[in-house]
Formats: C-alpha cells, structure tokens, sequence
C-alpha cells in the first residue's frame, strides 16, 4: 500500500514539475469545472459540511500534510473534524489559482493567507494547495490533496 502511495505522490509530483506555472493562468479546457470543484471543497470545509467534503474526495484519494499521508477514511476519522474547525473559525484568503489539465487528469495550485484566532490564540500563516483531480462519471472529483504552510514573520 506504501508504495501505491508513493507511486501516487511521485506522479503527482512529475506532473507539477513538467506543468510550468504561472500565476492565475489556465490551460485547461474544462478549467471551470475543475475551480468549481475545488471551490466547493473548501466552502465545504468552511460550512462544516463532512459529507459534502467526502464526496468530493474519491475512495482512493490522499491527503498530504505536515509530512503525513492519509487515505480518505482515515482522514475521515483522524483529521476532518479538524479541519472543518479551523476552516470555519479561521478565515483564508485565496492568492495565485493555477488549473491544469491532461485530459482526465487535473491538478489546481493556490497559496493562501490565513488570519484570525483558533482556540483562543492569534493565526497568521501562508499555505500552499495542491489538489489533483480526476475525470469520473460523476465529474471531477479530487484525488490528492497536499497542504503546506509557514508562520508569517513577525512584524
């Protein structure tokens, strides 16, 4: 299974590398389609919507973050809950959206800037997204999801 993983990220990671970004441009036919997607997850997150969020996830999805990887059901179980407060009670302004795409294959990346209070204490932090979707029956759906983020320096 660690190597399926493994497997995944590596393509994941190819594929950024060989996309050559740049900032708020979009090459992909179905770019709107694919931002709506991404959109919803996060007003999902923000909403406290969880089945909302799952469904956009595919079974096989992964999520990356803070040098962890999780399958869909245990991001379910371990880190969802989290991740719907911290989205509801902090809000994030979006920077930098890039849509992608290879025919079924798709990948947004975008930077954030968090600001607000979290359990009684001050948050100021950038992040950076990557989500990889896929095409489906159903639509896009996302397949990968990498977090990355930094404290701000302090003024």
């Amino acid at each position: 299974m660690k190597t399926k993983h493994l497997t995944l990220l590596l393509a994941s990671a190819c594929l950024l590398l060989t996309a050559g970004f740049s900032s708020g441009e979009s090459d992909a036919p179905d770019a709107a389609a694919i931002a709506a997607v991404a959109e919803s997850f996060h007003q999902a997150l923000a909403a406290g919507k969880h089945a909302e969020v799952m469904s956009l996830l595919q079974p096989d999805a992964l999520i990356v973050e803070a040098g962890t990887v999780q399958t869909r059901d245990e991001y379910q179980r371990e880190h969802l809950a989290a991740d719907i407060a911290f989205a509801s009670a902090v809000p994030g302004k979006q920077h930098d959206v890039v849509v992608r795409q290879e025919g079924h294959t798709a990948w947004v990346t975008s930077t954030f800037e968090v600001s607000g209070t979290f359990e009684g204490k001050p948050v100021h932090s950038f992040s950076a997204e990557t989500m990889v979707l896929s095409r489906t029956d159903s639509g896009w759906r996302i397949r990968t999801v990498h977090w990355s983020s930094h404290k701000a320096a302090k003024s």
